[in-house]
């Protein structure tokens, strides 16, 4: 058994403020998660702002509070497998199996630290793991033809407004309209059942097309981006935070459609603030 305790120090203690010790935090699970998967021949990337953090800063965005990957599916479900048996015990593999009371459909998976605390705005009586988090997308191949490529993206439109309908109930105390979508909710999650099972014959008839395909956020995911299979493999190695991580092959495509043609230039100053932690605690005792 691998004692990442020794390989990858816990150094949150040294961030001089509560920001960069979360994100010394994610820094030491994504050492890990690299680490199992280049042991395994599992292929990751950096994805979102994590990769604009690599490219632009050369590690996080330094207001950034959080960490994205993606998977190629087949990778992403061996990862599922290994990592229950491999991730040392302060870490958890959140999963709709594996922790009962996380239900959040957006988001399958999380690796989340278990000696830390982040909470949203709107999940505060949630019962579910809430220690600091790294999000791992499932990416899913996509067809070519025209005609099915429009089918499929059709499929994630539904998927993404049902997602969308399901989390008005997390500001629904500042909305009147999100509050009236929120008593549908039970209809919106029967929708959503019944999506995830035609989804998985999506990701499972398309799993043949090997790389004469698109590459996509996975079916059962809401994210509605796609990319071409050589913008995204083979991948590439991208400094972040001083260490060797895995990237799209083209990563200027990849940013160019996720943040327009300037994404190297920073937003102004009153945007740049973190998006994700209401209450955010790297320490706890």
């Amino acid at each position: 058994m691998i004692d990442y305790n020794s390989l990858f120090p816990d150094s949150r203690d040294s961030g001089d403020t509560v920001l960069r010790q979360a994100q010394l935090v994610m820094l030491r699970m994504f050492k890990i998660i690299d680490h199992i998967c280049r042991q395994h021949g599992l292929h990751y990337w950096m994805c979102s702002g994590t990769l604009l953090g690599a490219v632009r800063h050369h590690g996080f965005i330094p207001w950034d509070d959080d960490l994205d990957i993606c998977m190629i599916r087949e990778d992403y479900e061996r990862f599922l497998e290994i990592a229950q048996k491999e991730l040392p015990d302060d870490l958890f593999l959140q999963t709709r199996e594996n922790d009962p009371y996380y239900g959040y459909l957006a988001l399958p998976c999380k690796i989340r630290d278990k000696k830390s605390l982040i909470i949203s705005n709107g999940i505060e009586k949630k019962h579910y793991n809430m220690g600091i988090f790294i999000d791992i997308f499932p990416a899913d191949r996509y067809h070519t033809d025209p005609r099915q490529f429009k089918n499929e993206k059709l499929k994630k439109n539904y998927f993404y407004y049902l997602c969308k309908a399901l989390d008005a109930e997390l500001d629904k105390q500042h909305s009147v309209k999100k509050r009236i979508v929120s008593y549908f909710k039970p209809l919106f999650r029967l929708l959503a059942k019944h999506y995830l099972r035609m989804a998985n014959r999506y990701i499972d008839d398309n799993r043949s097309l090997g790389d004469h395909c698109y590459i996509g956020h996975g079916f059962d995911t809401p994210w509605r981006r796609y990319f071409s299979y050589d913008e995204i493999f083979p991948l590439k190695e991208y400094i972040f935070e001083e260490h060797a991580f895995l990237g799209p092959n083209d990563a200027n495509a990849y940013l160019t459609q996720l943040y327009g043609a300037n994404y190297m230039t920073p937003p102004p100053m009153e945007k740049r603030e973190q998006k994700h932690a209401a209450i955010l605690k790297p320490i706890i005792n």
